[in-house]
């Protein structure tokens, strides 16, 4: 192979979600087991086989605090209580990365950031209008937990928070993820 003159890395990603090889119970039914070594047990040996098979990166977990069940999107997050959402994402975060000093550990990507579980009428990629009290106490902690637990990326939401797309909110991206979480 060529080396890149650039030096910027090939990673390959991919949605392990509930498994690569071996397929475990969805997201959704691993919050329904409060069970954190087995969620983290299962992201272990996903990532493994991911790693195995050339994945750097997995798109998961979904930290995303869910509460209408017309969301299509239900199925990959492990409920709407904010600490057993917080919980799972530190279990999937030990589980995915490791030590990620292995060649059988991939980054876990955290996703999405934030609040795209509370979209209104339940549709995807919709506007997200809630209070700074109801963001902070419900739906940040989980992506919090993620990141404390070493975390090293996280994918922006595909909605509007308060009317300013995710991607593009300063108050999200600079001021509270890199100013207040680091």
């Amino acid at each position: 192979l060529k080396k890149n003159e650039k030096k910027i890395p090939l990673l390959f990603m991919a949605d392990v979600i509930h498994g690569y090889r071996t397929i475990y119970p969805i997201p959704l039914a691993l919050g329904c087991t409060w069970d954190m070594e087995i969620a983290e047990e299962s992201a272990r040996i996903a990532a493994k086989e991911a790693a195995a098979g050339g994945i750097h990166v997995t798109f998961s977990p979904m930290v995303d605090l869910v509460r209408d069940a017309r969301w299509g999107r239900v199925m990959e997050s492990t409920g709407e209580d904010p600490y057993l959402n917080s919980l799972f994402a530190r279990a999937f975060v030990r589980g995915y990365q490791g030590d990620l000093t292995k060649n059988e550990n991939i980054v876990a990507c955290v996703k999405h950031f934030a609040a795209y579980g509370a979209p209104e009428g339940g549709r995807d990629y919709n506007t997200v209008n809630m209070s700074e009290r109801n963001l902070r106490e419900y739906y940040l902690p989980a992506y919090k937990a993620a990141i404390e637990e070493g975390a090293k990326m996280l994918m922006t939401s595909f909605n509007t928070v308060d009317g300013v797309p995710s991607s593009g909110n300063t108050w999200l991206m600079r001021d509270i993820l890199r100013d207040e979480w680091n």
